[in-house]
């Protein structure tokens, strides 16, 4: 790969982040020496980790620091050297190295990677990607649509700028800037991707604020235990807080991002991640300690929920519900979903309702093993789910961000849909029940909301910076907590 002279295509001349491409950064012969038909050969469906509303391409990961280096070298010269401070009494970023986790994807006809931010890769506190480094392997003569598309904003529906792929041209952007992989039409298309990390100075410590420092990336679940509250997040980390959010213990053991908590019984700890396992954790002595590694799933854990103090059901990607005993003991294997099971909530003695990609909604017998009815069909995706046992309510929040209220039937163990709340710009992704026959609910759009349920009134609003994912609601001191895409937890006074 030799040393490049390279011109630069500014894509975004009116924005102030970065996005251009380089035009030839790499040879023809660079391209078909980075495709060997042994990566083509390791190409595999990317549906275990990613949900189809978002992607369906596929893709091969390796690990060169090496092969890194060495791409660097060639595209050093074009990129920014130095990027602004976050915030003022921080710190510029200098650019640092490339991930040296490169990703091969190939896109067949009918594959996309929809609307989407790419995430940040933290290699450390102060050791962060900032910008995507993207190969295009081949010529857009070679497939039909595929090209990379740049919009202003998640929901404009404009295009902001397009690119058509060249063999060998390089792309670089702003982690910031909304982006999609349109979806081919025919033939393939190849790409490599990944980041370019840049490091600043640390920053001195704050005096100590409740729940920090947070989690390095995105919170995917907070969880009241006992007199403590747990967080999981992206960082493979579980950290254990005091309820005035002082930090007591980090549980480290996933090798990827930890999505679900659950509480078993009064000491056991049940934690699903990204890397296709159930840990179970004992609290001894006041401190969480490793207990057994389980693998019920092949696929990313989705959700985990208590059924009895020693077993617990678990929701993935591999379209699969299982019940498990705390040992690793499989007792059931519940199948009927085609795509990604997104929550599981028991409903009563022996039952439990599940909520997946498909647009289902499912009620089963889990003791059996059965299905017991398709409680409804055809739904806009539903990403939370919550039982209120007082009302016997079902309660989901779904792709399109409503919040949908069923309503118990006469028959036993059948719902059917009441009233529809418009709640969030963007997916619904957690539902929390709070006193006065209030709920609340957090999305993409950023915002936690609180809603009268009876009336759908909206009677409360907060904002993050990113992203809300979870909530839960603190009876002492009767406040709700939320936690988020931007790395917080932060605490809400909603009343009683």
């Amino acid at each position: 790969m030799p040393a490049a002279s390279p011109t630069v295509l500014h894509l975004l001349p009116d924005s102030a982040l970065p996005c251009f491409i380089v035009p030839g950064a790499f040879t023809a012969a660079d391209c078909d020496e980075l495709l060997t038909p042994a990566i083509k050969a390791s190409l595999h469906s990317a549906a275990t980790h990613y949900p189809t509303y978002y992607r369906n391409n596929e893709r091969s990961i390796v690990d060169s620091a090496a092969l890194a280096e060495r791409l660097l070298r060639v595209i050093r010269p074009v990129l920014p050297p130095e990027l602004p401070a976050d915030s003022p009494g921080t710190g510029p970023w200098r650019l640092k190295a490339l991930n040296s986790r490169l990703r091969f994807c190939r896109y067949a006809a009918g594959q996309y990677f929809h609307r989407h931010l790419d995430g940040v890769y933290h290699q450390s506190a102060t050791v962060q990607s900032r910008l995507t480094f993207m190969v295009y392997l081949n010529d857009a003569a070679e497939f039909g649509g595929g090209r990379t598309l740049f919009y202003r904003s998640k929901d404009d529906p404009a295009v902001w700028a397009e690119y058509w792929p060249a063999k060998g041209d390089l792309i670089v952007f702003d982690h910031r800037l909304w982006h999609e992989g349109e979806e081919l039409t025919a033939g393939q298309k190849y790409v490599l991707r990944s980041d370019i990390l840049y490091e600043t100075a640390p920053v001195a410590p704050a005096p100590a604020a409740a729940f920090t420092p947070g989690h390095l990336g995105y919170v995917w679940q907070v969880l009241p235990f006992a007199d403590s509250i747990l967080s999981a997040g992206r960082d493979t980390i579980i950290k254990v807080w005091s309820a005035a959010g002082k930090l007591r213990q980090e549980l480290a053991g996933h090798r990827n991002s930890v999505l679900s908590l659950c509480q078993l019984n009064a000491d056991t700890l049940l934690s699903g991640s990204r890397d296709a396992t159930i840990r179970v954790w004992e609290r001894r002595g006041g401190q969480f300690q490793p207990a057994r590694v389980l693998t019920p799933h092949a696929a990313t854990v989705l959700a985990v929920r208590r059924l009895t103090d020693t077993t617990f059901v678990s929701a993935a990607a591999d379209h699969l519900i299982k019940v498990s005993d705390v040992d690793g003991t499989l007792l059931r294997v519940l199948a009927g979903h085609t795509d990604w099971v997104w929550q599981v909530a028991p409903v009563a003695e022996g039952q439990l309702v599940s909520a997946s990609e498909d647009g289902t909604l499912r009620l089963w017998d889990w003791r059996r093993g059965e299905c017991q009815c398709i409680i409804a069909q055809g739904l806009a995706p539903v990403h939370a789910l919550l039982f209120d046992p007082a009302t016997r309510r079902l309660l989901t929040g779904n792709y399109a961000g409503e919040i949908q209220v069923w309503e118990p039937t006469a028959e036993s163990g059948a719902w059917q849909p009441g009233a529809t709340i418009a709640a969030h710009r963007g997916i619904v992704r957690t539902l929390t029940l709070l006193p006065g026959g209030r709920l609340a609910s957090g999305g993409e759009d950023n915002k936690v909301k609180v809603w009268h349920l009876a009336t759908g009134r909206l009677e409360q609003e907060m904002d993050h910076d990113d992203f809300v994912q979870s909530t839960a609601w603190l009876p002492e001191p009767q406040q709700l907590i939320s936690a988020a895409y931007d790395g917080r937890l932060r605490l809400w006074d909603v009343g009683a």
